[in-house]
């Protein structure tokens, strides 16, 4: 469904990704996992159109999306949920909702994946008509993912969710994405909490320094030496 070919980004002179290369199949959660500046996030927004790569591709349901604008990439359903959740705080959580669905034209589908949303987050039920810059971090990153659905996508890119979470919110967010993976969304998670991401992954790949180091099962992964000493803290 999503491929990565050989992906070189930098930043001015400074190389940040090196032959960069994993791909995310149908109904899969991928992980990808690193200390901060490995590249993650660079991953995910050459992924998404926000910063073009000095070469290699990205193919997304076997075309090169390479050369596309980020407003194709989400409209053919691929989406962004960004570090920092990056929410509209003065808006409310229905106004932010809908703006992820700004770019749809079946406006009368909106109140059926408004529902959905509810249905899954129910503290954002209860504070629908609240400004989202006055609730907590765990219920802002809620509503991130929450506007992301809102678009439909097919693939979701999630950045760092669990940053500067409460654990038992930290397991609340590993349950919901296995759940929404379960119901056919793909979903490609860098983060740098191993122990989340491998726990709810089905593989994952090991980014040092731009470049992918080791790869497979996440089970597995989890389970070596190299892993446990570097990103377990055993």
């Amino acid at each position: 469904m999503l491929d990565l070919k050989n992906l070189n980004v930098s930043y001015g002179k400074q190389k940040v990704l090196r032959d960069v290369s994993l791909s995310l199949g149908e109904r899969e959660v991928v992980t990808l996992i690193g200390s901060n500046a490995a590249g993650k996030s660079t991953t995910l927004r050459t992924i998404a159109g926000l910063k073009k790569a000095d070469s290699g591709t990205v193919e997304f349901g076997g075309r090169d999306i390479s050369p596309q604008p980020t407003v194709d990439r989400v409209q053919s359903g691929l989406v962004l949920v960004p570090e920092g959740r990056q929410i509209f705080p003065r808006l409310t959580v229905n106004e932010n909702l809908l703006m992820g669905a700004y770019h749809r034209a079946d406006r009368n589908d909106l109140d059926s994946d408004l529902e959905r949303i509810f249905t899954m987050f129910p503290r954002l039920r209860e504070r629908r008509v609240q400004r989202a810059g006055s609730m907590s971090g765990g219920e802002q990153q809620m509503l991130a993912i929450g506007r992301g659905l809102m678009s439909r996508p097919k693939v979701m890119l999630l950045d760092e969710p669990t940053l500067g979470l409460a654990p038992i919110i930290i397991e609340e967010l590993g349950s919901i994405v296995r759940n929404l993976a379960r119901e056919g969304l793909a979903i490609l998670l860098a983060e740098q909490n191993a122990m989340m991401a491998l726990g709810c992954a089905d593989r994952a790949y090991i980014l040092q320094s731009g470049s992918i180091v080791m790869s497979g099962d996440a089970k597995k992964l989890s389970e070596t030496p190299e892993v446990k000493q570097m990103y377990l803290g055993t």
